[in-house]
């Protein structure tokens, strides 16, 4: 009975070996397995942590560079914008000058036709534009050369009027010193103010041509 016992512990021994050695390998397996996956999953992550940040660095720079180039954008909006105010504005002066110097020249015309001789008298248009053009003055050796010339009031008071009613300064002066100064120096300053006036619209013509 002892030994039939015995034969059965040890039958039931290597079973119960066995079944361990199953279960260990089994088990080593499955930790083979788990830690493949825990690796997997790790390098996975680690990948997908790198992306994100990639994407992240991408984003950013994507934000800076959309901001620099609004900047730029709003700046050369802001740019253009003035441009066109500041041409508009001075096309406008521009045009305003242009009209006031017709006007002060065309007065300046009816000063020489009224200082001037017979002879002259009642042709300023053809003069002044000749003058104008060639820059040369009207006859002015036709207009009297006295130190004092009685038509120089009514021209003095004609200016007057005139630079008061276009609002022009140098019409006003004009008149000024037409009034006090001797009818030479009323000639060379009237000379001298037409050449002054044609160049200052020469100048604001090549200003507005850049325009």
């Amino acid at each position: 009975m002892l030994e039939k016992l015995h034969d059965k512990f040890e039958d039931e021994r290597t079973d119960l070996e066995k079944e361990e050695s199953n279960a260990r390998h089994a088990y080593e397996m499955l930790i083979q397995d788990l830690t493949a996956q825990i690796e997997t999953a790790t390098e996975d992550r680690e990948a997908k942590a790198q992306e994100k940040a990639s994407k992240l660095q991408k984003a950013a720079e994507d934000k800076g560079d959309l901001a620099d180039t609004t900047a730029t954008r709003d700046a050369d909006q802001t740019y253009l914008d003035d441009l066109v105010a500041e041409c508009t504005q001075k096309s406008s002066d521009f045009e305003q000058r242009q009209q006031l110097r017709t006007d002060e020249l065309a007065a300046i015309d009816k000063a020489i036709e009224i200082l001037s001789s017979g002879a002259v008298s009642g042709n300023a248009d053809k003069h002044l534009p000749s003058f104008v053009q060639k820059k040369t003055s009207v006859s002015f050796l036709q207009l009297s050369v006295g130190s004092k010339n009685p038509s120089q009031a009514r021209v003095a008071e004609f200016l007057r009027e005139k630079g008061s009613a276009i609002n022009s300064r140098v019409l006003s002066a004009l008149a000024v010193r037409v009034a006090e100064d001797p009818f030479v120096k009323v000639k060379k300053m009237i000379k001298d103010l037409i050449v002054r006036l044609m160049e200052e619209a020469n100048e604001e013509a090549e200003h507005k041509g850049w325009c």
